[in-house]
């Protein structure tokens, strides 16, 4: 079942991605890339700011780096790689710039991009990205776009600039945009549905650590796209592309981390504290001191994803689920190391989308799963809680009881009263105790003193239950030992339990309650596989699935019982 499985999330991914590279590449026939010159703008000091650069100015090729630390205001100049004809009419100019710009095309003025200043207190600053319709083309035949531009808020420095001006249609330039982010859209919408189809199926668990983790990284690959959208869909000004960039950081370097600690702790793999550290030091340090944020981020991807490889190889089990895990994450891990940042730029997060829906659909299949298993539980323990029921009120004992209670009423009065009242309490305890799915341990331990007060009567005999408990308010399910107690009176014998007191004692070890029952041992060779005990251990698997324990057997002079739950409150 694994292979048909990972094929198909595997095909699931290559649509998804050959969809976004269809999309995302344009027709680079009919597109140009202008080359670019730089200069600083000397301006004066009050007045107009002039609309073309002085005939004299000392132009050097565009050097994104050295751009990306000028302030302005300075000159840009792009030119035509190949001339054009005149009436070549129906084209647009794409001018990416963080800085407010004047523009001039051929001469002709264009709409501008914020507000050029000469010093930051004038500037308005400019959007990243703007198009703007071209005018015919020059009889010339060759086309010059002149920018004046500034750039005196940035909020965080940056090495490149990625000044950038194109030539194309319209056409092309608006759909090249829109279009790979409909993909998006769709991955998106496919991950929230996953998202709200898993918190459905968890109706109210979300205390388990795995689903934490995993919704914790559905949340980052629903941000994800978000975030990477909002510059070609929405634009900002420049001052924003800093933190954006940072916030695209974060984002990276929270789904590094959460990807493989939820693989971790949903397979249960124990992974050394030195490793943990060293693994966050090493996504630390990518992401504080390598060059550029495409770097940092592609080194922290990778890091996380050849980690997630690294958790999965040493798991045994769950091949259904960890063969399809593993190939998404060799997948990605390839690619980051191929395409880089063109892989961050789109493809990144439809791995996300396919790996999260995967991973949200196997978690919530397999809650379904436990809810099935725990309604099969639930109904073994009614079952064997109306068998418990009948057991306290079998005539065999309900007449031995009766009969002595007869006994009673004509030689001491007042001690049949006093069983008159426990038989009152057992069955009311009883009847309210079957009824509910857990009850405070006081609840079940007056349970059990009633009981041991009835057998108490009729003996003449105190029974005595010593306890010694860190927390009476403690939730227990009812009866398991009420269910010991029966046990003991049966096969140990009622004198032998009177001579020998139960003692009971409730404490946390390593994170667990801890209920340990002492009696007398008795000598039945069948004592521990009757109702009482398929009812206790049905009873702590409906209650908590998973994280219990139960043992009984002599220890000493003792019949020792004890119970483990994970999950008591």
């Amino acid at each position: 079942m694994q292979i048909p499985r990972t094929l198909a999330v595997l095909l699931v991914l290559i649509a998804a991605v050959a969809a976004w590279q269809v999309a995302a590449t344009a027709d680079m026939t009919t597109v140009q890339v202008l080359a670019g010159e730089m200069a600083p703008a000397t301006l004066p000091a009050s007045g107009r700011l002039p609309e073309h650069p002085p005939a004299d100015l000392d132009w050097r090729p565009l050097d994104q780096t050295v751009l990306s630390g000028w302030r302005g205001p300075y000159w840009l100049r792009w030119r035509s790689t190949a001339g054009t004809a005149p009436g070549d009419d129906g084209r647009a100019l794409r001018l990416s710039l963080r800085g407010a710009s004047r523009l001039y095309w051929n001469g002709q003025p264009l709409p501008g991009n914020g507000i050029v200043g000469r010093t930051a207190a004038e500037e308005r600053p400019g959007l990243v990205d703007i198009v703007r319709v071209l005018p015919p083309a020059a009889g010339s035949g060759t086309d010059e776009l002149v920018v004046l531009a500034s750039s005196h808020h940035p909020r965080i420095p940056l090495r490149n600039a990625d000044a950038i001006a194109l030539v194309a249609p319209p056409g092309l330039l608006y759909g090249h945009v829109l279009r790979p982010w409909l993909i998006a859209a769709f991955a998106t919408g496919a991950l929230a549905a996953a998202c709200l189809y898993f918190l459905a199926v968890q109706r109210g668990r979300l205390r388990a650590p795995d689903a934490r983790l995993l919704l914790a990284l559905c949340l980052v690959g629903l941000a994800l796209p978000v975030v990477e959208a909002w510059r070609p869909l929405l634009g900002y000004t420049y001052p924003w592309h800093g933190p954006r960039l940072l916030a695209l950081l974060a984002l990276h370097c929270a789904a590094a981390v959460l990807l493989p600690a939820y693989l971790a702790r949903r397979f249960a793999v124990a992974v050394p504290a030195g490793v943990r550290v060293a693994f966050l030091a090493a996504l630390a340090l990518a992401a504080a001191f390598l060059p550029g944020f495409d770097t940092r981020s592609t080194a922290v991807l990778l890091l996380s994803l050849l980690a997630s490889a690294g958790l999965l190889l040493r798991i045994r089990g769950a091949p259904e689920e960890r063969w399809p895990i593993l190939a998404l994450v060799l997948a990605g891990a390839l690619a980051l190391a191929v395409g880089r940042s063109a892989f961050l730029d789109g493809p990144f997060f439809l791995l996300l989308s396919v790996l999260m829906g995967f991973l949200l659909l196997r978690h919530a299949a397999q809650l379904r799963a436990l809810d099935r298993h725990n309604a099969r539980l639930r109904e073994e323990r009614a079952r064997l809680s109306l068998q418990l029921l009948q057991r306290g009120i079998q005539p065999h004992w309900l007449m031995n009881t009766l009969t002595c209670l007869q006994e009673l009423i004509e030689q001491a009065p007042s001690r049949a009263s006093r069983m008159v009242e426990s038989l009152a309490e057992q069955f009311d305890r009883l009847r309210d105790s079957s009824a509910r799915q857990s009850v405070p341990l006081q609840d079940e331990l007056a349970l059990c003193r009633s009981h041991l007060a009835i057998v108490g009567l009729a003996l003449d005999q105190p029974m005595t239950l010593e306890v010694d408990a860190d927390d009476m308010r403690l939730s227990v399910p009812p009866g398991v030992l009420h269910a010991q107690v029966e046990n003991a009176l049966t096969h140990a014998g009622a004198s032998a339990c009177a001579q020998h007191p139960f003692r009971l004692r409730v404490h946390r070890d390593n994170g667990r309650w801890v209920i340990e029952l002492r009696c007398a041992p008795g000598a039945s060779p069948h004592r521990g596989r009757g109702t009482g005990t398929r009812y206790i251990e049905a009873s702590l698997a409906a209650a908590c699935p998973g994280g219990w324990r139960f043992v009984q057997g002599i220890e000493g002079a003792d019949w020792r019982g004890r119970i483990e739950m994970a999950c008591a409150s």
